[in-house]
């Protein structure tokens, strides 16, 4: 088995210090967003299309999911007032391509960021925001 050098064994333990702690039950998990819908039944197509499968669905409710991202929309009693959400994703652009040859309706330009992430903008009919994004690499 090869060893670390000991400066990079240092520098490990310096990062991974703050990020090791145990998991309470006060701490987060994991964070899944509500966002508003005006027709449940033209969300789920819109997003399916995206890539997301409908996993379950309640009176007023819909939960979908692709992977580990999952995306939920309640229909609120009122107007519709949209929201806005990131996901991680492997490769940003190989989805943007395949969403573009699709010619799926709310597909924003892929950009780099400075911030070392390739991103686009699925917006969905009620104007919600999914911001798909990965590694420049």
């Amino acid at each position: 088995m090869r060893r670390l050098p000991a400066a990079s064994l240092k520098a490990l333990v310096r990062w991974a210090r703050p990020h090791a702690h145990a998991l309470s039950l006060e701490q987060a998990r994991t964070a899944i967003p509500i966002l508003p819908s005006g027709d449940l039944d033209r969300t789920a197509a819109f997003w399916t299309r995206i890539g997301f499968i409908e996993t379950d669905r309640y009176p007023g409710y819909l939960l979908l999911n692709s992977g580990d991202a999952e995306l939920h929309f309640s229909q609120p009693d009122g107007a519709v007032s949209p929201g806005e959400c990131f996901v991680h994703i492997g490769d940003a652009r190989q989805l943007w391509k395949r969403l573009k040859e699709e010619a799926v309706d709310g597909i924003g330009p892929i950009t780099d960021t400075d911030y070392g992430l390739r991103e686009f903008i699925a917006a969905d009919p009620d104007g919600n925001r999914v911001r798909f994004g990965s590694p420049t690499r």
